[in-house]
């Protein structure tokens, strides 16, 4: 009989738990095209001359990058779920970085129903390359999703992305890099739109 409890265990256990509506995992991929359409910068330091140069430019440019993600998360309702987002991600010329983004996708007509999918969160973002500084982003975003088979689907996105990022300043007197004791402000944003296509089970 002692043999047998360990047996009904592994049996009533794992029914009783989907009973009690524990939430469901998830996990995903995602590949992405990122046109980054405007930059703004505020730059305050001193040059090798001594003197101080303030600037504080916005440039409206289009540079194309890419990204591919990959996400898990939990069903937290039939219609919410809430997963935990990293990859690789352009954000500007030449410019790579490695996201940690918690991210929010509510589909009002539920998870596993073919219909609108609203997006939005936000993290860190971890550069590649000088500087390797923690930054910030945000998205927000909505789309499509259809739904392949039971809970697998496929999610067609259009967002707004918003990263934050510090600069390598350069001296314009010798082309040589400030270093960070001349420094007082750098700081640069990046604004981008995305497009992407998401694969979910």
């Amino acid at each position: 009989m002692k043999k047998l409890i360990p047996l009904l265990l592994l049996v009533v256990l794992p029914s009783a738990v989907m009973r009690a509506g524990m939430p469901r995992i998830s996990w995903g991929l995602e590949w992405g095209y990122n046109g980054t359409f405007l930059k703004s910068a505020q730059r305050n330091f001193i040059c090798n001359e001594g003197y101080r140069i303030v600037e504080n430019p916005t440039q409206l440019s289009f540079f194309s990058n890419g990204s591919v993600l990959a996400n898990a998360g939990v069903d937290l309702t039939e219609k919410l779920n809430l997963s935990l987002y990293s990859g690789l991600q352009g954000v500007y010329s030449k410019r790579w970085m490695v996201p940690l983004e918690l991210r929010a996708r509510w589909c009002p007509c539920g998870l596993y129903s073919d219909g609108l999918i609203v997006t939005g969160g936000g993290g860190l973002a971890f550069p590649t390359a000088p500087l390797r500084e923690t930054c910030f982003r945000a998205r927000a975003g909505a789309g499509y999703r259809v739904t392949l088979h039971k809970c697998t689907s496929i999610d067609f996105i259009f967002s707004w992305m918003f990263t934050t990022d510090k600069e390598i300043l350069t001296d314009p007197d010798t082309n040589a890099y400030v270093p960070p004791a001349m420094i007082s402000k750098n700081f640069a944003e990046y604004q981008a739109v995305t497009l992407s296509v998401a694969l979910n089970f």
